[in-house]
């Protein structure tokens, strides 16, 4: 397995704003919204929280159609193969918010329903959030498809393994894989993001 091409994002609680308008989706209350249960909730999440990212830059093969071929895991996928169009390098990333949240969220579960729910989405919430900080890293100026992760569209979660191995995660981020292939810790996020011909440097 390569290693020397994999390369990490971290960040702390303080780099990352949380989407408020995703948040407040996700809590099902109103934008601009003020609750000091929430807001103690998303504090103790903040102090556990551990964000980290691992990605490659990778050729793409389009040459059969509604197959995309990285050379470490071929995918027949017809809405992937739409969503890279264009493209002939793709980043592919996996990006966890650590242990540390599910073990809270564990915890939560046992003693309030509640904020297990709060904890829940602000988890959600700020992990997308976390998303979109290292995607923007990654990009640097090129122009990039929209994300597409696995279990989206016909893009079966089963990739989410030859994906994980690529980018040694099980080592680097501690994520794990159950036999259905979720991931544990499940405050993780797996994507693939095509980098268009026009924009390569």
């Amino acid at each position: 397995m390569k290693s020397s091409d994999i390369f990490m994002i971290t960040a702390t609680a303080e780099d990352i704003e949380i989407n408020k308008n995703e948040l407040a989706q996700r809590l099902n209350v109103k934008r601009g919204y003020t609750n000091e249960v929430i807001e103690s909730c998303k504090s103790s999440l903040m102090k556990i929280i551990s964000y980290k990212c691992v990605y490659i830059r990778t050729s793409v093969d389009m040459s059969r159609e509604n197959i995309c071929d990285f050379g470490f895991m071929r995918i027949d996928s017809r809405n992937l193969y739409k969503n890279l169009s264009g493209c002939d390098d793709a980043f592919v990333m996996a990006l966890t918010a650590g242990i540390a949240v599910d073990r809270e969220l564990a915890r939560l579960k046992i003693t309030s329903q509640a904020e297990h729910f709060i904890t829940d989405a602000i988890a959600s919430a700020a992990i997308d959030s976390f998303c979109d900080y290292a995607s923007g890293i990654m990009k640097n100026g090129l122009d990039c498809a929209v994300r597409f992760s696995p279990g989206y569209g016909d893009l079966s979660l089963t990739f989410q393994k030859p994906l994980l191995e690529r980018l040694n995660a099980q080592s680097l981020l501690g994520i794990s894989l159950s036999p259905s292939y979720l991931m544990t810790p499940m405050k993780s996020i797996t994507a693939i993001m095509g980098i268009k011909n026009e924009k390569y440097t």
